[in-house]
């Protein structure tokens, strides 16, 4: 733009020498006719006063530089018609790649906002199915944990079978080894007296199916009733456990305690030493005494439980801490 001031200048200049030779220098103002006067002052508006017309084309031309100036600075449309009343090209298309940028930006921040809202939506409707899912979760964690507890005297017997078929087969293994050493009859005899030590009792059975059943009193007179008795050596560390899970059921932890503390005492090397570690601090527990009960459960850790007791160990210090 900053060009285009003198370029006009200089094509009046060139077009006022032209006329003047061509034309015998008609178009001098004080030489011809007045009406073609009238018409060069109207195509070139020339001021007439002697005095000012140097002045007032400086004015003239300070006007211009200050309008091309402002157009150089940015302005309307209007302001990008040059002195011979053309615009310029390249200003125009500048002008409107700049508007299709800007409405290009507009559109796509009005698509931005769009994809916000959806995503503010689509989180809005996940938050209840969210609360539902952990609501359910909560719920099976609930059934779950009631499920294992009513499973916990199957897992006993199955412990208690286990080491029953373990007995048999030490006693199998030891039965070969003493058939050079003993008659035929002799082994049929240790046979006898090892398999009538290796089964269990109908009473043992009996007692244990009223604690499934909740029948935690009839269980303990059952219990009692076998301990009375002659049970086998292998059983009496469990008829006192469970005599002591039914006092836990019937929420009589001092005598809950004391049976705990005879298997843990009496059958150190017993199959129910460990879990009587376990109801022992949750007696004590529940009986209130929750600095007792870490003390009791920190200890049975301490004597390598098996992995399922452990479990049960650690998640009852989780909650009592």
């Amino acid at each position: 733009m900053s060009l285009i001031n003198p370029i006009s200048r200089l094509f009046l200049v060139l077009l006022i020498s032209s006329s003047m030779v061509l034309s015998g220098c008609s178009y001098i103002p004080w030489i011809g006719d007045d009406e073609e006067d009238l018409a060069f002052e109207e195509d070139f508006p020339f001021d007439d006063e002697d005095s000012g017309g140097f002045e007032n084309d400086r004015s003239a031309s300070s006007d211009n530089d200050d309008f091309f100036a402002e157009d150089s600075q940015g302005g309307s449309d209007d302001e990008f018609i040059s002195d011979d009343g053309f615009a310029s090209i390249d200003q125009r298309t500048d002008k409107k790649e700049l508007q299709g940028d800007v409405e290009s930006l507009q559109t796509q921040q009005e698509a931005l906002i769009s994809k916000v809202r959806e995503l503010e939506e689509i989180l809005g409707s996940l938050g209840p199915k969210i609360n539902a899912t952990q609501e359910r979760l909560e719920g099976s964690l609930s059934a779950v944990s009631g499920q294992s507890e009513y499973l916990e005297p199957e897992v006993e017997e199955l412990k208690l079978q286990v080491a029953r078929l373990n007995d048999e087969i030490a006693r199998i293994k030891a039965t070969k080894m003493s058939r050079a050493k003993s008659g035929t009859n002799q082994r049929r005899k240790a046979r006898r007296v090892r398999r009538a030590s290796a089964s269990t009792p109908p009473e043992y059975n009996q007692a244990l199916s009223s604690y499934r059943s909740g029948n935690y009193d009839e269980s303990i007179l059952l219990f009692q009733s076998l301990a009375v008795g002659s049970p086998p050596d292998s059983l009496k560390d469990n008829i006192e456990f469970w005599i002591g899970s039914n006092y836990v059921k019937l929420e009589m932890y001092d005598d809950a305690i004391t049976q705990f503390e005879t298997v843990i005492n009496s059958y150190p090397m017993g199959n129910k030493v460990h879990d009587s570690r376990y109801m022992l601090g949750l007696s004590y527990y529940r009986k209130g005494e929750s600095s007792k009960a870490v003390e009791i459960l920190q200890s049975a850790l301490k004597g390598n439980p098996p992995a399922e007791v452990r479990g049960k160990i650690t998640t009852q210090l989780n909650e009592i801490q």
